[in-house]
């Protein structure tokens, strides 16, 4: 059975502080907005050292942050209700995800790990990605339907999509847009908030949700976006 655990590790934690910081490409959004929980001193001890460096500073700082035991708390209380409210869609999350990208779910163990951050990225190779402790539970339902999306296309299109002459960045952007599938009928009894996406995708999300209202076809909406992105 296909089943998505959470958790929470202090080092992932850590990991995602770093990553957003030292990575100032949000598509659009506002890189300072994005690491609003990272104190100024603290970020430009990031700035200065090696990633792992700083993951170790980083992970120092949680560790010794003076609400920590009262965040535990909440994020615990958060991590058992969102958990409860997935539980009740994720058979059917998973169905329709398989139906939609015309491929069986690849694996059946994902984790989802809270952070403490404002961005949830993801790890490709170990099948987990992260939700904020700061967003309410319909956003993050929808941010683990996102996170989803993204390592099921990856697994069975990357290759593909490689081949037929696409650059990481632009698997990348092609990757970020197909989100707006979440938005479509096919979901409307799982996503209770929208995935607006990046500002830098709209116009491609735009162009692929026309083509996929003509037939619903992964397929063809993937070869059709491939000379869309190539032009």
């Amino acid at each position: 059975m296909i089943k998505l655990n959470f958790d929470y590790n202090i080092k992932k934690d850590a990991w995602s502080w770093v990553l957003i910081a030292k990575d100032k490409n949000m598509w659009g959004l506002s890189w300072r907005d994005q690491i609003a929980q990272i104190p100024d001193e603290l970020l430009e001890k990031i700035e200065k050292v090696s990633f792992f460096r700083a993951q170790k500073i980083v992970e120092d700082y949680i560790e010794k942050d003076s609400k920590k035991e009262y965040k535990n708390k909440v994020m615990k209380a958060e991590m058992q209700a969102l958990e409860k409210s997935w539980r009740v869609v994720e058979k059917k999350y998973f169905k329709i995800l398989s139906v939609i990208t015309e491929q069986p779910v690849f694996t059946e163990k994902f984790s989802c790990y809270f952070t403490t951050g404002l961005v949830c990225p993801y790890n490709e190779k170990e099948n987990w990605f992260m939700v904020s402790m700061w967003h309410s539970t319909p956003f993050s339902i929808t941010t683990i339907c996102h996170e989803l999306m993204h390592l099921q296309f990856l697994t069975y299109y990357k290759n593909y999509l490689k081949k037929n002459g696409l650059k990481n960045n632009q698997i990348e952007n092609l990757k970020e847009a197909l989100t707006f599938l979440l938005n479509e009928p096919e979901f409307e009894d799982i996503i209770l908030s929208q995935d607006d996406g990046y500002p830098e995708h709209q116009e491609l999300r735009k162009k692929l949700r026309n083509i996929w209202s003509k037939n619903r076809n992964f397929q063809n909406l993937i070869d059709e976006a491939i000379g869309i992105i190539k032009q």
